[in-house]
């Protein structure tokens, strides 16, 4: 959705600043919501390939904010867990999550309704896109014009 994905932008800004890429964002609030005890349940619950999460679960740990280790009965399964390290920048993101909808919330307006109304307009603008906006950009449209 658009809302997520303006908030996902400011996140990705303090991320940036902070010497940390959106990715590390995703997956340090995958880990905090509980879901994924694996790396390959992390993967599905982040949307990336196995081998991009194996990319950036190598450098987070280079940089200390996660420990993988293997299970006993299965070596093949990795487990991650967050360091001190890893939860004080998951706080830092998080505020900045938490400052951008209140951002938005107060521009949107604070009542139920009005929050309702802006997200059904969200919804019916991203649903207008083309292929949802994986695919080419037809001609003609924005950023697609014949010069």
């Amino acid at each position: 959705m658009a809302v997520r994905a303006a908030r996902h932008a400011r996140v990705r800004r303090a991320a940036v600043r902070a010497r940390r890429g959106w990715q590390v964002w995703h997956i340090l609030l995958a880990l905090h919501q509980g879901t994924p005890a694996t790396q390959r349940e992390l993967a599905y619950a982040v949307g990336i390939r196995e081998a991009t999460l194996t990319h950036h679960l190598r450098g987070m740990e280079d940089r200390g904010l996660v420990v993988r280790t293997r299970e006993e009965s299965n070596r093949r399964v990795q487990r991650i867990e967050v360091t001190d390290a890893g939860e004080t920048l998951y706080q830092e993101l998080k505020s900045a999550a938490i400052g951008f909808d209140r951002t938005l919330r107060n521009a949107i307006g604070k009542d139920e309704a009005a929050v309702g109304v802006f997200l059904d307009t969200i919804g019916r603008l991203a649903e207008s896109v083309p292929d949802r906006g994986h695919g080419p950009v037809p001609e003609g449209w924005p950023g697609n014009r014949p010069k």
